[in-house]
Order: C-alpha cells, then sequence, then structure tokens
C-alpha cells in the first residue's frame, strides 16, 4: 500500500483551509452525496437525514463520526473510494436493501468502516454494514478495505469481493476485524452487478481475518451461500458457522421460503455451503467449526462422528502442507434448548469439541479422525474361523547320543512319526473405536440464559427491598414525606451463571411519629435493571414493590426495626448458545419479604458512635411457567431465609452525621428448582441460594432546616456470589 507522505500531509491540510476558494474541491449534491477532490479534506461529526453517496478522489479525505446511507440504481456503489481518496466511517447504517449493487467500491482508494485509519484498530464501534463490498484495483495505488465488527451490536451481511488484478504490484487487500464480538453473515447481496463475473462461483477473499485473542463464543462467520470464503491469513480464534437446515433462517422475512430438502449431516453434500480456504494462520490461531443440529441424525455415536467428518472437510490450511503448524481446527454440533451439543474431545475450559486433524497431502483438508466410519448402530463382529491346516511335516531327525547306548541297534529302523497337529484358533476379535462423543455440559447455554434471568429476579428483589428510610430515621433523620433515588452495578457468579447487572432503582414514601412511640411509614419502590449473561445473552428487568415499616426506640440507645414490602417482578430476556443462536421469553413472579433489625448504639466522646446490628429475613420468591422460543421451562416458588450482622462507626455534628458500615449477610435456605422442556428432551436443575456475601458503605445526612434534609450512601460489595460492584444514593425528606 503507497501511503500519503508527510510532505503531501500538509498540502492536504492547506488545501482544506483554502478549499472555500478551489472550484470543484467538494460537492455536495442535491441527491444526497458526498462528493471531495483533489485533497480535499473533510471531518464530519454525525451527518444528517439519508445519504445515497459518499466518494473521494484524488487524495481527498472524508471522515464521518455516524451515517445513514443506502444505495441507489443510478450509482455503481454507495462508497466510492479511488486514486488514493479515502473515507472513513465510524458508525451508522449503510444498506443497499434490494438493489443489486455493491455498498462499498474501492477503485484505488481506502475504505475504512468501524475502524480507526488503515491500521484498523479496532474501538467498538457499532457500525452495521448491509451489502458486498468490492475491490476492483487500481495500476497506479492500492486497494484496501477495513471493516470492524467488534462490538456487539455490530454486523456486516455480505460478500468480500476482490476482483483487482491478482499480479499486481500493489496492495488490494480487504480486511476483516471481528475482535471478540464481531459478526459477519456470508450471504451475497448482488456485489458483481455490471461485471462479468460467476454469482455462483466467485469466491469472498479476505486478506486478513482477525478474530478474538483467546476462545470464545461470541464472534462468528455464517456460511451461508455456495461460495467459497478465501482467507490470506487467519489471526486469533473465529467460529465459522453452517446451517444447512435453516434452523437460524428469519422465518418471518416475507420472501422466506421453507427449503425443500432435509440434510442429515450423514453425506457430504449436507453441509452444502462453501468451503473455507485459509492459507496462513498467526501463532495460536483457532478455526472452530460449528453446525446447527436441525435435521441431523444424530441416533448414534457413529452418526455423530460422520456429522463431524464431514463438516471438518469444510476448510483448509494450505500452509499446513509446507510446515507451518500455527492453526488449531474443532468442529461441533450446536445445542439447542435443553439439548446438550455433541462433541468429541475435550479441549481446555469449557470448549469441548472435535478436534480436527489437517492432512498434507490433501491440500491441508481437514478430517476428523475416528475410529469408526460407518453408519450403524454400533459394530457387531461376527468372526466365524474355518482353520484348515494343511500339514506337510518332513522330518530330518538328528539323533543326539543318550548316555544309555544299545549295543544292539536295529539296522533298519522304521521312524513312523505320527504327528497330530491340532490347531485350535479362537479368535476374540475386541475392536476397541474410539470413545463415544460425550455431549456438552448437561446444563447447556440456552438453560443458563433462562435460569440466569430467573436468578437476576431474585438478585433484583433482593436490592429492591433493601430499603435505607428506616436507617435514616434512626440517625436522627426527621419525619414527612421522602424519596431517595440511586443506582449501582450487582453481579452473581455460581454454578454455571455469570451475570452483571446495572439498575437504578426509585423509592418514595410518608412516614410519622405516633404517641406510641413508634415511627411508622410506607413506601413504593421500583427499580430498572439490564443484566449481562453468559454467551453474550442479555435482561431487562422490572421490579416493583408496596412496603410498610415501623421503628420502634427500646431505650437505653436501643432500636427494633419491622419491614414488610410485597411486589412483582418482571425479566425480558434474550439467551444465545455457543453460536449466538438466540431463544427469547419473560419470567414474572410475585414476591414478598418480611424483615426485623436491632441495633444499639454505644455513644463515645466527641460525637462518635459504634452502633452493633443484626437482621433476619424472610423471603418468597412465586413460581412461574413461560417459553423460551421453543424451550418451555417450569420454575418452582422458592423460599428462603437471611441473616446478618453490621457494625456501623459514625459521628454525628450539628444538623448531620456521616458514618461507615461494614456488614456480613448468609442465607441460611433456599434453592430454585427449575424443568426445562426441548421436544423429547427434559432436564431439570436446582440453584442453591445459601451463601455469604459482605459488604462496605459510606453516607451521611444533613439537616438543612427544621423541615428539610439530604441524605446519601456509596455502597460496594466485598466478597460472595451475590456482590454489590457499586451503589450511590440520594434523597431528602419534607415535613409538612
Amino acid at each position: 500500500m503507497r501511503h500519503v507522505s508527510k510532505a503531501k500531509l500538509s498540502l492536504a491540510v492547506a488545501l482544506t483551509i483554502a478549499g472555500a476558494i478551489i472550484p470543484n474541491a467538494m460537492a455536495m449534491d442535491d441527491d444526497g452525496v458526498i462528493r471531495a477532490d483533489n485533497f480535499y479534506v473533510m471531518n464530519l461529526g454525525e451527518v444528517p437525514g439519508v445519504l445515497e453517496g459518499i466518494e473521494a478522489d484524488h487524495r481527498a479525505i472524508i471522515a464521518i463520526d455516524r451515517v445513514h446511507a443506502r444505495a441507489t440504481d443510478d450509482r455503481p456503489a454507495i462508497i466510492v473510494a479511488k486514486n488514493d481518496g479515502s473515507i472513513t466511517v465510524r458508525e451508522g447504517l449503510i444498506q443497499v436493501g434490494n438493489v443489486s449493487r455493491p455498498a462499498v467500491i474501492s477503485n484505488g482508494g481506502v475504505v475504512n468502516l468501524g475502524v480507526d485509519g488503515s491500521h484498523g484498530k479496532i474501538q467498538g464501534y457499532d457500525i452495521n454494514l448491509d451489502g458486498d463490498v468490492r475491490i476492483d484495483g487500481n495500476e497506479e495505488t492500492s486497494s484496501i478495505i477495513n471493516i470492524g465488527l467488534d462490538q456487539k451490536d455490530a454486523l456486516w451481511v455480505g460478500f468480500a469481493l476482490n476482483l483487482a488484478d491478482k499480479n499486481s504490484p500493489h496492495d488490494n487487500h480487504i480486511n476483516v476485524f471481528l475482535g471478540e464480538q464481531g459478526y459477519w453473515d456470508h450471504f451475497y447481496q448482488g456485489g458483481l452487478s455490471g461485471t462479468s463475473y460467476s454469482t455462483m462461483t466467485t469466491p469472498s477473499h479476505v486478506h486478513r481475518l482477525v478474530g478474538a485473542k483467546n476462545r470464545n463464543f461470541n464472534n462468528g462467520v455464517t456460511q451461508s451461500e455456495h461460495n467459497e470464503i478465501h482467507i490470506d491469513k487467519l489471526e486469533g480464534h473465529v467460529n465459522f458457522i453452517y446451517d444447512p437446515n435453516e434452523e437460524y433462517a428469519d422465518t418471518e422475512d416475507p420472501e422466506y421460503t421453507p427449503p425443500t430438502t432435509t440434510y442429515n449431516g450423514l453425506t457430504a453434500d449436507s453441509f452444502w455451503g462453501g468451503d473455507i480456504h485459509i492459507t496462513s494462520a498467526a501463532p495460536n490461531a483457532g478455526a472452530h467449526l460449528y453446525t446447527s443440529r436441525k435435521g441431523l441424525d444424530l441416533s448414534t455415536e457413529d452418526n455423530v462422528n460422520k456429522v463431524l467428518d464431514n463438516l471438518a472437510h469444510k476448510v483448509y490450511y494450505h500452509n499446513y502442507v509446507t510446515g507451518e503448524r500455527n492453526l488449531e481446527g474443532t468442529v461441533g454440533i450446536a445445542s439447542e434448548g435443553a439439548e446438550s451439543g455433541r462433541f468429541k474431545v475435550l479441549t481446555s475450559g469449557y470448549a469441548k469439541e472435535g478436534v480436527i486433524t489437517w492432512q498434507a497431502d490433501q491440500n491441508g483438508q481437514g478430517k476428523y479422525v475416528y475410529g469408526n466410519t460407518t453408519v450403524t448402530p454400533e459394530p457387531q463382529p461376527a468372526p466365524e474361523p474355518q482353520p484348515a491346516p494343511q500339514p506337510q511335516p518332513a522330518p530330518q531327525p538328528q539323533p543326539a547320543p543318550q548316555p544309555a547306548p544299545q549295543p544292539a541297534p536295529q539296522p533298519a529302523p522304521q521312524p513312523a512319526p505320527q504327528p497330530a497337529p491340532q490347531p485350535a484358533p479362537a479368535p476374540q476379535p475386541a475392536p476397541q473405536p474410539e470413545p463415544p462423543a460425550p455431549t456438552s455440559d448437561y446444563d447447556t447455554p440456552h438453560m443458563r440464559g433462562a435460569r440466569s434471568a430467573i436468578m437476576s429476579n431474585i438478585n433484583g428483589w433482593r436490592t429492591l427491598t433493601n430499603t435505607y428510610r428506616p436507617r435514616a430515621l434512626q440517625q436522627g433523620a426527621i419525619t414527612g414525606i421522602w424519596a431517595h433515588i440511586g443506582g449501582g452495578q450487582y453481579s452473581y457468579d455460581a454454578q454455571g451463571i455469570d451475570t452483571d447487572t446495572t439498575y437504578t432503582r426509585i423509592q418514595g414514601g410518608y412516614d410519622a411519629k405516633t404517641g406510641s412511640g413508634w415511627t411508622v411509614g410506607g413506601q413504593v419502590s421500583y427499580l430498572r435493571g439490564h443484566d449481562d449473561y453468559v454467551f453474550n445473552g442479555s435482561g431487562k428487568e422490572k421490579a416493583f414493590a408496596v412496603g410498610a415499616y415501623g421503628l420502634k426506640d427500646l431505650g437505653r440507645d436501643q432500636y427494633i426495626q419491622l419491614e414488610s414490602q410485597v411486589g412483582r417482578v418482571t425479566n425480558t430476556f434474550t439467551a444465545r448458545n455457543e453460536i449466538g443462536e438466540s431463544l427469547s421469553g419473560e419470567t414474572k413472579a410475585n414476591a414478598y419479604t418480611i424483615g426485623a433489625r436491632y441495633g444499639k448504639t454505644v455513644k463515645l466522646q466527641n460525637g462518635v458512635y459504634i452502633e452493633p446490628q443484626a437482621q433476619l429475613s424472610y423471603t418468597h420468591f412465586g413460581g412461574d411457567s413461560f417459553n423460551a422460543g421453543t424451550m418451555h421451562v417450569d420454575q418452582a416458588g422458592v423460599s428462603s431465609t437471611a441473616g446478618g450482622l453490621g457494625l456501623e462507626i459514625g459521628k454525628t455534628f450539628g444538623a448531620g452525621s456521616i458514618y461507615t458500615r461494614v456488614g456480613v449477610n448468609h442465607a441460611f435456605s433456599g434453592s430454585v428448582k427449575t424443568t426445562y422442556t426441548s421436544g423429547s428432551t427434559v432436564k431439570s436443575t436446582e440453584q442453591d441460594l445459601k451463601g455469604t456475601w459482605t459488604d462496605l458503605a459510606f453516607g451521611g445526612r444533613y439537616g438543612i432546616n427544621a423541615n428539610n434534609s439530604l441524605y446519601a450512601d456509596i455502597s460496594t460489595g466485598l466478597s460472595g456470589d451475590y456482590k454489590a460492584g457499586w451503589s450511590v444514593n440520594a434523597g431528602f425528606t419534607h415535613k409538612f
């Protein structure tokens, strides 16, 4: 690739300043096309409206932060960079729709989509590219297209078409950066329109395909066409997905046509998607092939092995022939709902897959090596040996004198040997085929996703009902109408579940003192959160509760607090499996909590105090029955008792106080029993709620005047399966 020199960059800057007086340097046509020419530099932020084209020519530079652009029939492509022109789009939507045109053409220019500059630095930009990209080449300079997709919502649907002269002295490259989360659906979008190239045989050709640094299940390349994918160099780990029976097809698309053939995976043509040809690989790279399970005949272990072998044949590692040994290959059958994925060999972590063997004598083609390749229920050896010995003895006696000679030998000895061989072959062949392909974890990704949503509801209720108002009253807050608002993050990591939740919580109520020494009140609470689950699943939870509380001064600096809350929680979630297939559903339940807290304040000098605390609570969480796609879930109700000990150290001063508090909490009982049904498969799990967690908080209260006061609190979790990352809360009280 030819780079612009510093002198030329300086000239470009100068021309930018003078751009207003250079004729035809830049034009924004009425047809919605942005054009730059002759070294002109345009640095644009978010471009409003919908563009129909972006074009940079003769070393002009266009940089856009966000754009929405769509194809039209009267342009060769949406984005065109030629003659050393450069176009960079960080984020946005670029779509060809029903127009048979490429989304991008580079004819001696550079196009960067979702990346910063030609170096391809991945920043996690939200780019959606719906269309083929194409390099036509240029006799004078290089043609480069860089596509960065390392963001959970980023997506590219299209072909990588490199039509440049293979003997060109210039670089003509399409580089794709999937990173940890990128997704490329290899689906033809009409990018060869106007050329003589075949739409049936022209492959996609990527120079660098960059995946995750370590093995994960989040990025992916879906092979949705017969056309091959050619990769000059694979870096990192990439998941390649075949869907022979269109399990993942968009059946709601008006143009969707159900397949007329069901492929069982036992024949080579079952995986009709094009082959993947990898020329070279960086050290520690991985190509991981998955297939959806719909329609596959997995009734026997032999069949499973044959399916994996046919899948392994779809990938080639060509430099293996010349001695390169950098690429790891695996094959696997994806799980669905409660059905476990079928994998062959245990590798690191939870990646349980069959290992691909590269064949040097087959141009580096992959193969899955296993013991028995026949498609039969199980080997039934039945040897029937029929020995037919035909001995032809020809003895040649060599007498060995014995120490007891006989002086009267018989001159005509008549030896009459009678050999009686009795061969008794008893072969007992006991073929030892490779161990059968074990299933993946009993608890499948979709099951774990549904279970994560249930646990997020339980933990959301736990967070919602952690009320700060009675504590503020104990610290001397005035009674009246009050409101708290806060937000934070918490996580839960236990028994295959790993969730992270960010939330916002609002609480409000009213309280007053009674003649019996009690302070009583009522409250309303609302929580809204966003969850992240394993395999890039997600959930949106909502919780609502109403409650009552009372605080009684027992004398001698002691108090007791009673509280009850009742409400409802819901979670709309999406669970994903190893290759990103999603199942969505909603789980909801009614819940209530009752609890009591006791504390004693030990007053020291200068307003300093120490307050040990103890609390006990009981929570009941109702059951639910719901569907997540094709998986039905039944969750039983659960009851849990929890206790806690705390120590608060603070100082009062004038109209306010500050404190720090450390707490140790323990759930003594409770388990979540859940049953999952997918077709004829029924599985059950039991999630134990027992455990200990600790937290630390800092806060204070300040009385503005006799009728108004403020309250604030900052806390963090220290340990435990349930751990608050952080939370910030603030509130006020007004006395009428």
